[in-house]
């Protein structure tokens, strides 16, 4: 999850039942084509003018491609339009690239290019993210816990999404979003027995930031985003989470091969000679490196961009140590993820220890407040 800048106005979209907030999620960018089809009633129009383009009882599968100032959707239909709104009617049920969605689609043109935005109620949103997020296995208590960090994130990206054409992508890059084929009975049942509730700071929606396993403290928010707020200044001790699933990693690897994935983001170095540490933060995380090559020459990195560098699923965290074993280095570290906020497998030995999801978010976002959506009167 990634986040830019904090509480920006913005008024949330709202369906047409009265209290329904729509979250609009991009399920595609930048894409030249893609199949869809609707199993039952459907009608596309022209989201600027209303104008229907197309209805109809069904939408075999079809093909649809970007035509200059025009979609073509299977051999012969061809709607003129820079975008066009997809609305299944009477329930019908709408696929995109063979995965199945509620809601409506809006395909916008980007250049030759098009993306697909999903718009759809939050509380379904909320429902075909937590498969992706959480094992439907867990205890409930953890479940409805990353549940109410789910929708509150959502409802901060929507207050900040501005004039763009939709509050979050489907990726990690916001949160991941799989449809109505995420769609699981306990994690929707999680859905249910929190349904709008959400995270509050001083009146203002928390972005509610998760990661799997904090490595035993987590991390200050201020770190990574210009972000400085009490709930996410890092530092709690989750002692829940040790020895779980991803509280620890070793890798090995070439300098070599370390030296070419910096070169690809532009860090060049010669052959590395040595990978040092040269400062941490409170929480013990790398905030900077040294590298320096076999010719005496150095560089310093900060230790997020080394990550993302080498890969994060490789560096699992910030929160490692370097041991020099000549043309290889051994990088051993605690933790899965940036470490802001809730620590999922911490969630996990909360809720296995019998605390319910209150007491979960309290412990991970302290001085922030449980709401519902009606009484912030999003």
């Amino acid at each position: 999850m990634l986040a830019v800048s904090l509480f920006l106005l913005f008024t949330p979209h709202y369906s047409s039942h009265a209290g329904e907030i729509n979250v609009r999620v991009a399920i595609h960018r930048a894409i030249a084509r893609c199949t869809i089809a609707v199993n039952g009633a459907f009608k596309i129009t022209d989201p600027s003018s209303s104008n229907v383009l197309l209805e109809g009882d069904r939408l075999w599968l079809s093909e649809l491609l970007r035509e200059k100032d025009s979609f073509r959707l299977g051999k012969k239909q061809l709607l003129r339009a820079n975008r066009i709104l997809v609305e299944p009617r009477r329930n019908g049920t709408l696929a995109v690239n063979g995965k199945y969605y509620r809601g409506s689609v809006t395909i916008i043109r980007e250049g030759n290019n098009f993306s697909v935005v999903n718009t759809i109620d939050l509380e379904q949103y909320v429902s075909g993210v937590l498969y992706h997020e959480i094992s439907d296995q867990w205890p409930l208590e953890a479940i409805k816990a990353q549940a109410v960090a789910v929708r509150s994130y959502a409802i901060y990206s929507m207050q900040k999404s501005g004039t763009r054409d939709y509050d979050l992508t489907g990726d990690s890059y916001s949160q991941v979003y799989g449809g109505r084929d995420a769609e699981r009975y306990r994690t929707s049942l999680a859905v249910r027995k929190t349904r709008g509730e959400i995270l509050v700071y001083q009146n203002k929606v928390l972005p509610a930031f998760f990661h799997a396993n904090s490595g035993g403290i987590t991390e200050n928010a201020a770190e990574l985003w210009d972000i400085n707020i009490a709930p996410l200044r890092g530092g709690v001790k989750s002692v829940y989470s040790l020895d779980l699933p991803s509280y620890k990693w070793d890798r090995n690897f070439r300098l070599k091969d370390i030296q070419e994935k910096l070169a690809a983001k532009g860090y060049q170095t010669g052959l590395i000679k040595e990978i040092k540490v040269v400062e941490r933060n409170s929480t013990g995380r790398v905030r900077k490196l040294s590298i320096q090559d076999r010719t005496g020459k150095s560089i310093t990195i900060d230790g997020k961009t080394f990550r993302e560098a080498i890969g994060p699923n490789l560096i699992r965290s910030s929160l490692f140590t370097v041991t020099m074993k000549g043309w290889f280095v051994d990088i051993s570290g605690k933790g899965w993820g940036h470490g802001v906020g809730l620590c999922q497998w911490g969630a996990y030995g909360m809720a296995k220890q019998g605390h319910d999801y209150r007491s979960i978010l309290t412990f991970y976002y302290p001085s922030s407040e449980l709401k519902t959506t009606g009484e912030m009167n999003l």
